[in-house]
């Protein structure tokens, strides 16, 4: 990567026609090299270094890689170095995310520093690694938007091609998470920049890139997108319409920029534009083209999500489109005599005892984008059109059963992401919407119409299935799918499917799943050597489910599954672990109540102890929060406990709330872990030595879920004229506190407001 001329930024749009012909065009015309027909030398160091990042432990791979790209970044006399070093650090993020978040404060200046380098090449690949640790390394980045944001809306005008498009690359990374405050300052003059490079450049790599970029800083803006949309509605209706073949993939830009935009600014402000981008997404389907056909279903997905029962008289049309599409072969298996010539085309199945003929197995691998698109947006028309879906719930759960079958993860995923919205029109029609359930009401009658609970039969039975696969991104979405129906549903949904979904689950908190243990012959690491699985985030996710569900009924089984948590919050185990493991206890102990007072000394106390003084913000709030709501719940029963509890809890009071969103979110869960044992249990609070601190976090900064337990206690301690409260200066504190909590502004709700003021009025 250093050695080599090329932009090492470019490989990362190397499959995009549009970057690939405009780095063509640039390219000197006596150059004698194949150019961009076959893999460059940057190329192939690129994926290598992708593929040790991402697949070898992190421990292995982090220092080594980050002192290097460090060393290279401060080459001042070299700008391949440079290059090479910026390059590097963005080609590592995804595989390092999290070592990489946690060092953002010492490697962003330096990137920044890229980014304005005088290399060309060296700004380019600054854009690529901004736009790479935006994209991986979420929600820390956004501390940064005052400083990201100008350097890249100044290198939108930058000379080089290369470097507009990667910068447009890197707003559409950013914005996507942004909250319309952080976008707000450079909306009105990014729109226009933005706009502007659209309609005056005639490079298709910045277009698509600017045309992207545009869609994400809608989604970012939300409503304050809407004074935008009829001109940018206006540009985009012109791409829509290019029928240039080679233009396709911009043409498909434009649609996808319209479904953002719609999910944007909503129904209302973007019923004007509904029919005409209906009509090009249709006619898209009749080109040639699996590109378009793919933003078509993009489209039709969001559009169905904003339009809801306006989107309704294009079911008749679409969903036995969307049928016939998820119901293609993508493949033939064909012998490989028919032509010898093609035998690297596929996947060789020779190897099967007793076989004598060999096999090729063809797949069209453009199909599969398309089949996920089809079901994407199946699954959103069923979730969001309400009882006109009905007609069509039967065809598409024969389609969607066998779609979950399929070979292909990518295929088997999105159908257990589709399928448990299957269940929504039947709950629409057969329960006006809702489906009212009580929380561990195993025994009672079923809340569920016979329709809607043959319904879900049919969804959990493929959802279990698909939580025994071998590919961990589709069990993930089955955990993710089944906790969503049990939710949806209650008890009677999970009772008659409890024993396999709760072995399932089990088996993988344990790394026993197939999934888990098909790598085996691969030979195993060392288990504080792995690191953090994302998958075990939708078990626990789903763990919290089966209580939230259950409750007390969910007791009799902590027994198997606390032991198998906690392994996850060992201080070995990554932070994000050990953050995993500690909400997930914290979830368990708000849905169970008082019915985890038996693990309260073994397993609740230890690790909220250890977890109040973990390093990490995350796990210090998560168990900030479990310390509060088993407080709340255990009552007297652990007050034995709260003075160890306080002493851990005091410094996070001590934390910079302005150093980074984490901080002050934990600050905020500490000061309500404080507020609900004050409530639980005031006479064993030291009140004369805790409210001083208590006043000190309010108002909260950041976690306002939090703000109706902290004025709850509040207006409690005002009700009982708590002395130390009543005092002078805790009665300058009260009224500071009141006057912001009641801002125009604030988040505090306008019930909570009114009793704030209420009760300030009889301070004397």
């Amino acid at each position: 990567m250093q050695e080599s001329p090329e932009s090492a930024a470019g490989a990362l749009f190397d499959s995009n026609p549009a970057w690939r012909q405009d780095l063509e065009q640039d390219m000197d015309a006596n150059d004698d090299d194949d150019g961009l027909d076959s893999p460059t030398e940057t190329s192939m160091a690129q994926g290598t270094l992708d593929m040790i990042a991402c697949e070898l432990p992190k421990k292995y791979v982090w220092p080594a890689a980050l002192s290097r790209c460090i060393d290279r970044m401060n080459a001042h006399n070299d700008a391949n170095a440079r290059k090479a070093g910026v390059a590097g650090l963005g080609v590592i993020a995804e595989g390092c995310c999290e070592p990489l978040t946690a060092a953002l404060p010492t490697v962003m200046p330096m990137v920044f520093a890229a980014a304005q380098d005088s290399s060309p090449q060296v700004r380019e690949c600054a854009c690529f690694c901004l736009g790479q640790i935006s994209e991986h390394c979420q929600p820390e980045i956004l501390q940064y938007s005052n400083q990201i944001l100008p350097i890249v809306f100044a290198l939108l005008d930058d000379q080089a091609v290369t470097v507009q498009a990667t910068s447009c690359y890197v707003l559409e990374m950013f914005c996507e998470r942004l909250e319309p405050d952080a976008v707000r300052p450079l909306l009105d003059p990014l729109v226009r920049k933005l706009a502007h490079m659209l309609e005056q450049t005639n490079k298709r790599s910045v277009q698509e890139m600017a045309v992207a970029a545009l869609a994400a800083t809608a989604v970012a803006a939300e409503q304050e997108f809407s004074p935008y949309v009829e001109g940018v509605a206006k540009l985009m209706t012109t791409l829509m319409s290019l029928q240039d073949p080679t233009l396709f993939s911009l043409r498909g830009r434009a649609l996808e920029c319209m479904g953002h935009m719609a999910i944007a600014v909503g129904k209302e402000n973007f019923r004007p534009y509904f029919t005409v981008t209906m009509e090009c997404a249709m006619q898209g389907l009749t080109l040639e083209s699996t590109d378009l056909q793919e933003f078509a279903y993009a489209v039709f997905a969001n559009l169905a999500k904003v339009m809801k029962e306006e989107f309704a008289p294009a079911l008749s049309d679409l969903v036995p489109h969307l049928i016939q599409v998820v119901d293609m072969d993508e493949g033939q298996v064909e012998s490989a005599g028919q032509d010898s010539n093609e035998a690297f085309t596929g996947l060789d199945e020779s190897d099967d005892e007793g076989d004598n003929e060999q096999y090729v197995l063809h797949v069209r691998t453009g199909l599969m984008e398309v089949k996920k698109g089809a079901i994407t947006a199946l699954g959103e028309m069923g979730a969001h059109c309400g009882t006109d879906f009905c007609p069509y719930l039967e065809v598409c759960m024969k389609s969607l059963e066998e779609a979950a079958s399929n070979w292909h993860p990518l295929i088997k995923s999105e159908a257990a992401d589709a399928m448990p919205s299957m269940i929504v029109p039947s709950i629409a029609a057969y329960h006006n919407g809702e489906i009212s359930w009580t929380k561990g009401d195993v025994t009672g009658s079923s809340p569920m119409s016979p329709h809607t609970a043959a319904l879900v039969h049919c969804v959990l039975k493929q959802e279990i299935v698909l939580m025994q696969d071998d590919d961990k991104g589709t069990v993930g979405k089955a955990c993710e799918a089944v906790q969503s129906v049990i939710e949806i549903c209650g008890p009677h949904a999970l009772v008659p499917h409890l024993n396999e979904c709760l072995g399932n689950a089990h088996l993988l908190l344990t790394k026993s799943a197939p999934c888990q243990t098909v790598d085996a012959l691969y030979g195993e690491l060392p288990d504080d050597d792995d690191d953090h699985d994302g998958i075990m985030q939708a078990v626990c996710d789903l763990v919290g489910g089966f209580g939230r569900v259950l409750g007390s009924q969910f007791a009799q089984y902590l027994g198997q599954f606390l032991p198998a948590i906690c392994e996850y919050g060992k201080s070995s185990r990554p932070a994000s672990d050990r953050s995993m493991a500690v909400g997930c206890l914290s979830e368990i102990a708000q849905e169970l109540e008082s019915s985890v007072l038996d693990y309260w000394p073994t397993v609740f106390l230890p690790a909220i102890l250890s977890g109040l003084a973990d390093e990490d913000d995350n796990v210090k709030r998560n168990a900030a929060f479990c310390a509060g709501v088993c407080c709340e719940h255990l009552k007297e029963a652990i007050t034995s406990d709260y003075q160890n509890i306080l002493q851990q809890l005091a410094p996070i009071f001590n934390l910079d709330p302005n150093a980074t969103d984490s901080s002050a979110a934990c600050i905020d869960n500490a000061a309500a872990a404080v507020a609900r044992m004050i409530m639980a249990s005031p006479h064993h609070v030291p009140l004369g030595q805790v409210l001083p601190v208590f006043w000190r976090a309010l108002p909260l900064k950041t976690d306002m879920t939090e703000n109706e337990t902290v004025y709850t206690c509040l207006l409690g301690l005002l009700s009982m004229k708590q002395p130390d409260l009543m005092t002078a200066t805790g009665i300058s504190e009260v009224r500071r506190i009141v006057h912001a909590a009641c801002q125009a502004e604030s988040d505090v709700s306008d019930e909570i407001k009114a009793k704030l003021i209420q009760a300030q009025q009889t301070l004397q």
